[in-house]
């Protein structure tokens, strides 16, 4: 009888884990959480907090909205460019293995993220059509899904890298999350023709 390599953890089996630790999110902010990995949460709560700014005004973009609208999803984009930029830096900085506490703190903070992010870059292909319609704008989307993933690249190999395999979930979910990041990019790199 074959066996599942050990950090091989489907999505279900762990998914009650979040929902049995969601409760002490709180009260991990503040205590046992170095300042270090606080920062990075803290930058990693911004960018969740930006994509649905980013993800509605791309949902509410029509052609009629012209090239101004555009500017102003651009802005917002950069904005949450710019929180990610700040977190790769922050997660990056930390150095050693995080603690058992520290880890499950980074669980529940990155868990929100992925299916927001992957929402976002599948309603980028779906409005492919309607960008293309506003002359130059695919151009500028097609640069944004670059940096987005070059800073999406940095942020979660620092944060896989400071993981611990003693831990019972924390590296299996972070490859996990970054095995649907990396598809819904490429998915999206396919459609907009990006090299």
């Amino acid at each position: 009888m074959s066996h599942a390599p050990r950090n091989q953890v489907s999505f279900n089996n762990y998914s009650s884990y979040f929902l049995e630790n969601i409760a002490n999110a709180a009260s991990m902010k503040k205590r046992g959480i170095s300042a270090p990995v606080q920062v990075c949460r803290d930058h990693l709560d911004a960018i969740d907090a930006q994509i649905p700014i980013v993800h509605n005004m791309l949902n509410d973009f029509e052609t009629a909205d012209g090239i101004n609208y555009t500017a102003t999803i651009h802005n917002a984009k950069q904005v949450l460019l710019g929180h990610m930029k700040k977190s790769g830096a922050d997660c990056c900085s930390v150095t050693g293995i995080i603690t058992d506490e520290e880890a499950d703190a980074m669980l529940i903070t990155v868990t929100p993220v992925i299916p927001k992010a992957t929402n976002a870059l599948a309603l980028l292909i779906e409005k492919k059509p309607t960008l293309d319609s506003i002359i130059l704008v695919t151009h500028v989307a097609k640069a944004d899904v670059r940096d987005l993933y070059t800073n999406t690249a940095v942020i979660y190999t620092c944060i896989l890298d400071i993981g611990s395999a003693q831990h019972p979930t924390y590296i299996p979910i972070i490859n996990d999350y970054i095995n649907q990041l990396n598809t819904a990019f490429t998915n999206t790199y396919s459609v907009y023709g990006i090299k």
